[in-house]
C-alpha cells in the first residue's frame, strides 16, 4: 500500500509542482485541462487535472487545479504533509526551503521527547510537519 497526498489549488498546481520538484528532486508528470476537455479558454486549458511528482518508490506528491464550475475547496486547508527524516542536515534543509516565501509556524528546533521538530506552512498555503530521529 502506498500512502499519496493529493493538494488542491486554484491555479498554482503547476507552479507548486515545480517548487517540490526543486526542492526534493525526482520526475514531473502533469496532464492539463486542454489536453483531456474541449475549452476554448486558454486559461483553463492549462490548468492542472492530474500532475504527479515521484520522488521516489516511498514519495509522491499529487496535485490538481481546481476546474471553473468544480466545487471550490481551500487549498491547504484539510491536509498537512508530514516528513520524517533520518538526517538533521537533510531535514533542516528542507524546512529552510519549504519556509522560503512561506510561515514559520514552529521553528525548527530540539523537542522535550529528544528529536528536532518543525512546522511551516509553504508559499502555497501547504503545511508541512518536518521531525527527526529522536
Amino acid at each position: 500500500m502506498k500512502f499519496l497526498p493529493y493538494l488542491t489549488f486554484h491555479g498554482q498546481a503547476n507552479e507548486a509542482l515545480k517548487f517540490y520538484q526543486s526542492i526534493f528532486g525526482g520526475h514531473l508528470d502533469i496532464q492539463r485541462a486542454g489536453e483531456l476537455f474541449a475549452t476554448t479558454d486558454d486559461k483553463t486549458a492549462n490548468l492542472v487535472v492530474h500532475g504527479v511528482l515521484t520522488i521516489d518508490a516511498n514519495f509522491q506528491i499529487t496535485a490538481l487545479d481546481v476546474i471553473p464550475g468544480a466545487p471550490d475547496i481551500q487549498p491547504g486547508a484539510t491536509v498537512s504533509m508530514g516528513l520524517h527524516f533520518d538526517s538533521t542536515k537533510q531535514a533542516t534543509d528542507i524546512y529552510s526551503q519549504l519556509s522560503e516565501n512561506g510561515q514559520r509556524v514552529i521553528d525548527f528546533t530540539p523537542k522535550d521527547w529528544g528529536a528536532l521538530f518543525g512546522i511551516v506552512t509553504d508559499q502555497f498555503g501547504v503545511r508541512w510537519n518536518i521531525d527527526t530521529t529522536a
